[in-house]
């Protein structure tokens, strides 16, 4: 977060400068007036700005607050790559300045750990942002202040520095009380997620590469990577590069390289007086954003728009699907665009149409096959699904729900295309075209589909 925020942000610079220019004159009195060393005063103003500067600085005034902190359970993994470093770094001159200014190392360094949890709620809890709350910067930034609080009591050693007295209960006031305050503030409010980023799970040069292109492409030349990450795939599946920038984040399938999936932004409030987003819109929005990035997804393919959200929600589902002899292809493309006309999601998938066997399990053997007791079949759909080792067969997906809820279907062929989770107790059967046999279990729709 810290190097991505340096690097893209040239303003944040300027408003480290701005805030030392304001603070360095009244530290340097207020030193020489209360028998503190002015020099060391200026200096922790100074570092103080920059850590101020550098974790609260808004890096995207449109993004919603996050509500969410990572807890990441490789700490030394976390602590010793770049941005751990970069992170502990920055606080490092901040506690030598303030141990140099008190004499009183300890405190300083229960003071470094409250201010930076401090700045990890806030960066989960205020809007605009554009920041993650993660347990990793949190360690870093302690490793770095108990480093320059070491710092600091050595250079006290040398300059004759009086007793320390009563550090240890002030030390436990700080920590404490400051820690108290911060859990009454975020354990009530922030969804606490726990993530593993150890060493196998590093991008290597390639990846990083490969995420800065993607990163490029959909947010722009300038958009500064913040945080790249490798999860391997298993049971034939590809990886997944899973890329983090202040704009929003993408997924790339690796070793293919095809971006899948992306958050780019929130859907905005509907504002007074603006009209309602048509289908026709929400389509001519969705399509010019897929012929710049997934061209593909228009070739041979049919879309279909929906609303996206909630009740209140203007936002607009625009999918596309292919067909070919009637079976639903892997190939998909969903995008949600809002009021606005921008595309602030997506979903994509780049198969091309696998060769299948023709279906000898007829749509009818197939309701009768699949039916449960106190079920009925509410809609059938032919498609291709992969199994574990990526091998394609020609499937049935039937969806299922409670007799009480849904009216039986009488239709002979598929009914509406099945869309999993629709429904309270709903559930989801594949079978197999050709044998007639279950096909990986029954229950919700998955990704493959």
């Amino acid at each position: 977060m810290i190097e991505a925020a340096l690097r893209g942000n040239q303003s944040l610079v300027l408003t480290a400068a701005v805030l030392w220019a304001l603070t360095a004159v009244p530290a340097w009195f207020a030193g020489r007036r209360y028998g503190f060393s002015a020099v060391a005063a200026v200096g922790a103003a100074g570092a103080l700005s920059l850590v101020l500067a550098a974790t609260l600085y808004p890096l995207s005034p449109q993004a919603p607050a996050s509500m969410t902190c990572t807890l990441q359970r490789d700490a030394v993994g976390a602590l010793l790559g770049d941005q751990g470093l970069l992170n502990a770094a920055m606080f490092v001159p901040a506690a030598f300045f303030l141990t140099v200014l008190t004499r009183r190392p300890l405190p300083v360094a229960a003071a470094c750990a409250v201010l930076s949890g401090a700045i990890e709620v806030t960066q989960a809890l205020v809007s605009g942002m554009g920041r993650a709350c993660d347990s990793a910067d949190l360690e870093a930034n302690v490793a770095g202040a108990l480093l320059g609080c070491l710092a600091g009591r050595l250079w006290l050693r040398r300059a004759g520095s009086r007793a320390l007295g009563r550090e240890i209960r002030l030390t436990s006031v700080i920590a404490v009380g400051g820690g108290a305050v911060l859990a009454a503030v975020a354990v009530p409010a922030l969804l606490f997620v726990v993530a593993d980023v150890s060493d196998g799970h590093r991008a290597d040069g390639a990846q990083t590469a490969a995420a800065t292109d993607a990163a490029h492409r959909f947010f722009g030349a300038g958009t500064a990577v913040r945080r790249v990450q490798f999860s391997p795939g298993g049971s034939g599946r590809p990886g997944r590069v899973e890329i983090a920038t202040a704009a929003g984040n993408l997924v790339l399938d690796w070793p293919s390289r095809e971006v899948s999936s992306g958050v780019l932004g929130s859907v905005p409030e509907q504002p007074g007086g603006r009209p309602q987003l048509s289908q026709e819109a929400a389509l001519a929005a969705g399509t010019d954003f897929a012929r710049t990035h997934f061209p593909w997804a228009l070739s041979d393919s049919s879309s279909t728009v929906y609303p996206a959200g909630g009740p209140d929600s203007t936002a607009k589902l625009v999918q596309w699907r292919s067909r070919v002899d009637g079976v639903l292809m892997p190939m998909r493309l969903d995008l949600v665009v809002g009021d606005d006309r921008r595309v602030v999601s997506f979903s994509a998938r780049h198969v091309p149409p696998p060769a299948l066997p023709k279906p000898a399990v007829s749509a009818e053997r197939a309701r009768q096959l699949a039916t449960r007791p106190g079920m009925t079949v509410t809609g059938g759909e032919l498609l291709a699904k992969a199994d574990e080792r990526g091998t394609w067969h020609l499937c049935w997906l039937l969806t299922l729900a409670p007799a009480g809820l849904a009216g039986p279907s009488n239709a002979p062929g598929p009914a509406q295309p099945a869309r999993g989770g629709d429904g309270p107790g709903q559930a989801v059967v594949f079978l197999d075209a050709v044998t007639g046999e279950p096909f990986g279990g029954g229950g919700l729709l998955d990704a493959d589909h």
